[in-house]
């Protein structure tokens, strides 16, 4: 069943001046209220999407919306959306993660170009806070690609070690346990079709493995087998981001932890598999609970992992329909 979304005015109150400055009351942003010695507050009614999860025996959902009023300076379109029908057939029933990033979509990017909404991106993350979450696990699978137009990696040789600095016999430098690589990509859907934003983390070096790994790797260009110690977070835009931290071992499959998110993820569990293609190129799949409805987009068929994947030429060219809409970049 298509829901469709209608735009209208916000709904915009004028409050009396006030003499002195005040704090912000809400610790969260979204409902705060902010004094001010020369203007007046905008008191903005937002529409809210309420998803909540009928008992029947097919645990089928269902919407409803709820006005909530919002003290704040965030100026977002109040859009209405069509709540569908009840319906016995699953099919017909629409998925609230889709409808609230169609609703971000009609949004556009938060406005950050005024002082009085630099609490606009923050705040809509609050927004998933109604959409219920699944206590099973869901899994997709994501693809890192440096595709060298951010001025990454940054290998940091900061180690102090005297043994195995140098190679004997080129000169160079050999990782030790010291050096960091602040690193940040693009990221991808698992198809390679769409772009979702980015990574941004650190790699702390712990030790060197020569000879480790399957020849095949060896043969890349900057390859050598190391044990990093990372931390790091994806960037989804307006579905928050996820973090995590383990280990990253370039030769094997390893698992790191996820240690938390915000907005879609902010209640997410669980772990997230690393598997490195080449230097520049990761697989991430995850295995999350606590998280709302995957989106479409997010399970797609599988791209096969090898030394050539590349994202597809209308993700790359970031055109409006291989985006996440407003996707972090």
């Amino acid at each position: 069943m298509a829901t469709s979304l209608v735009a209208s005015s916000p709904i915009v109150s004028t409050a009396s001046m006030r003499t002195s400055s005040e704090a912000f009351s809400s610790p969260r942003g979204v409902g705060a209220n902010v004094g001010s010695q020369s203007g007046s507050l905008l008191s903005t009614t937002l529409q809210r999407p309420v998803f909540n999860q009928s008992t029947d025996a097919n645990k089928s959902l269902r919407m409803s919306t709820q006005r909530v009023c919002v003290t704040s300076d965030l100026e977002a379109p109040n859009l209405r959306i069509n709540v569908p029908k009840k319906s016995s057939n699953k099919s017909d029933i629409s998925n609230p993660t889709e409808v609230l990033l169609e609703k971000f979509a009609a949004m556009g990017p938060p406005n950050d170009t005024e002082l009085s909404r630099m609490n606009e991106a923050a705040d809509r993350l609050f927004l998933w806070d109604d959409v219920p979450k699944l206590v099973t696990e869901q899994t997709f699978t994501v693809y890192e690609l440096n595709e060298f137009d951010r001025d990454s990696p940054a290998f940091l040789e900061l180690s102090r070690q005297t043994v195995n600095r140098v190679d004997p016999n080129t000169g160079d430098h050999i990782k030790a346990l010291g050096d960091q690589v602040p690193f940040t990509n693009k990221l991808y859907n698992s198809a390679l079709e769409m772009r979702l934003g980015i990574t941004t983390g650190i790699c702390l070096h712990m030790k060197n493995y020569p000879g480790r790994g399957a020849p095949e790797l060896h043969s890349l260009p900057f390859f050598t087998s190391d044990h990093y110690e990372t931390i790091m977070s994806w960037y989804f835009g307006d579905m928050g981001h996820i973090s995590g931290m383990g280990p990253f071992i370039n030769f094997q499959d390893t698992l790191m932890g996820i240690t938390g998110g915000t907005g879609f993820f902010a209640e997410a569990r669980g772990v997230v598999r690393l598997h490195p293609i080449t230097p520049f190129k990761f697989m991430y799949t995850f295995t999350l609970s606590g998280i709302p409805e995957l989106p479409g987009f997010l399970t797609k068929e599988l791209a096969p992992p090898h030394f050539e994947v590349e994202s597809h030429p209308d993700a790359l060219k970031c055109k409006s329909e291989s985006v996440l809409p407003n996707y972090t970049d």
